[in-house]
């Protein structure tokens, strides 16, 4: 399997993923917190065991983390959090602004690929850059993957905070509003 495809592969199926778990609105609860925790800590384990550790590498790491943790921001912004006044049960609601940034997101990744794989000017310029910084060839997969891992945690811990800022079940009043995102 090329680079291209597995892009394609990993990125198509954590977009479907998180589409058909995330997308509408959906009951929240422990299962919601502790499923993106595993598979991103079994994700994490198996993907990135023997990944480049020089300086250089943990600094694009570094970048890979703040952008995945820029981009979990945006998506939990775009996250409505809601409790139901009859039943007391937190549900979350992601609309068109969620689609656009999971779409940006896998996008980007797979143009990275597409023109690392197929555009000379782009390729060249790419090695030229990793050269002049000492950045292994590896170090561009667990970049993605870091990036993937931290945007999936930011929003869950940050989804987990204001759930826990809702006011409890049955303090809702006629007039008053949920938290929306």
């Amino acid at each position: 399997m090329t680079d291209m495809e597995q892009a394609l592969t990993i990125s198509g199926g954590i977009f479907a993923v998180m589409m058909l778990t995330q997308y509408g609105r959906r009951k929240y609860d422990l299962h919601k917190v502790l499923m993106p925790i595993g598979t991103v800590s079994a994700v994490g384990y198996f993907y990135l065991k023997g990944m480049p550790g020089q300086h250089a590498d943990v600094v694009v790491y570094l970048v890979g983390a703040a952008i995945g943790l820029a981009c979990g921001l945006v998506a939990t912004l775009t996250t409505g959090v809601e409790r139901d006044s009859g039943t007391g049960k937190v549900h979350t609601r992601c609309g068109a602004g969620f689609v656009a940034i999971w779409t940006a997101v896998v996008a980007l990744r797979v143009a990275f690929i597409y023109l690392a794989e197929h555009d000379t000017w782009f390729r060249d310029h790419l090695g030229t850059f990793m050269l002049d910084h000492h950045i292994a060839q590896d170090a561009i997969a667990p970049f993605f993957v870091i990036m993937a891992l931290a945007m999936v945690l930011t929003r869950v811990f940050l989804l987990l905070a204001r759930v826990r800022l809702l006011a409890p079940a049955g303090t809702l009043t006629r007039g008053s509003s949920p938290v929306r995102g």
